[in-house]
């Protein structure tokens, strides 16, 4: 009977430890997956021109150009990363010609827009077809992020905003029993199907929408990452993956600014310097200078 015992632990004990190599192999293919999510694009053609707006520190290394609103590192997890053509440009207020772009790519940044009818319009005219990508709507409200005004989701090829009624919207306090199992949950598909948690919507010609609610939630003034030194935490055959990829779609087409930009305020033709260190628009007169060595293009 104890030969019998002994021999039963054995078998658990072995069958334990190939499930959780199974768990293993599971979570490191989902990490690839998650990961090779941002370079599949097979909509985008080899002569395609494409933007990344909002780019912060992980610009798509498809994308010709990059803009973004944020100088600090408030609403990110990374150091914004310009390593090609860039411009300050606010969302809801592009500085682009209509429809100069072939694909754009909005990854992460449309949660924190407090006015996401007039961003969505304005990617839909400087674009023909492109992406968008959000945490879902399960994912906003088992963890909740401060600078998030809104819950997304695609629901019959529709994108569906929820605008938030507070910041930290979620389970209500008394229920912290369920809000302990819903973290958990999230942990444990994050580690075995991240995809399972973001919002991706992929359009063409027109961006079907509706929004629910206004902006009457708005973000933190104070950032809680203000002047914080990000350090890269990624192990070094990450980083050289990361960087043979770049390396790989670096090919990029060549620009010329004065094609592809327009006044961000009445979308009326540039007069450039040719140094590009200013620009400004034949009707409204509006002067941008440059910030840190790139064209603003942000308004007030």
């Amino acid at each position: 009977m104890r030969r019998r015992n002994k021999n039963y632990k054995k078998i658990i004990g072995q069958n334990a430890e190939i499930m959780n190599l199974i768990y293993k192999i599971v979570e490191f293919l989902n990490k690839i997956r998650t990961a090779y999510r941002r370079i599949n694009r097979p909509e985008i053609k080899w002569g395609d021109l494409v933007i990344d707006i909002g780019s912060g520190g992980v610009p798509n290394p498809r994308a010709d150009i990059v803009c973004d609103f944020i100088e600090e590192n408030t609403e990110r997890g990374d150091i914004l990363k310009i390593d090609r053509p860039f411009v300050w440009a606010n969302i809801e207020n592009l500085p682009f010609k209509d429809k100069v772009f072939d694909y754009s790519i909005v990854s992460h940044v449309l949660e924190h827009v407090e006015k996401p009818e007039d961003a969505l319009l304005e990617i839909q005219r400087i674009s023909k077809a492109g992406y968008i990508e959000t945490p879902n709507a399960f994912y906003e409200y088992a963890i909740p992020h401060v600078f998030h005004v809104s819950r997304c989701t695609v629901i019959n090829n529709k994108l569906i905003i929820f605008m938030k009624n507070q910041l930290d919207e979620t389970v209500p306090k008394e229920y912290f029993d369920i809000h302990h199992d819903m973290n958990k949950c999230w942990w444990d598909l994050h580690k075995l199907n991240a995809l399972a948690l973001l919002t991706i919507y992929k359009w063409k010609d027109k961006i079907n929408f509706e929004i629910y609610g206004d902006a009457s939630c708005k973000k933190a003034t104070e950032s809680i990452n203000k002047n914080q030194i990000l350090k890269d935490k990624r192990c070094l055959l990450k980083k050289i993956i990361i960087k043979f990829v770049y390396l790989l779609m670096k090919p990029r087409k060549r620009i010329e600014w004065q094609k592809i930009l327009a006044c961000p305020k009445c979308k009326g033709d540039l007069i450039i310097d040719s140094k590009l260190s200013y620009a400004q628009c034949n009707y409204c007169s509006i002067k941008f200078k440059k910030y840190k060595e790139f064209l603003d293009f942000r308004l007030p």
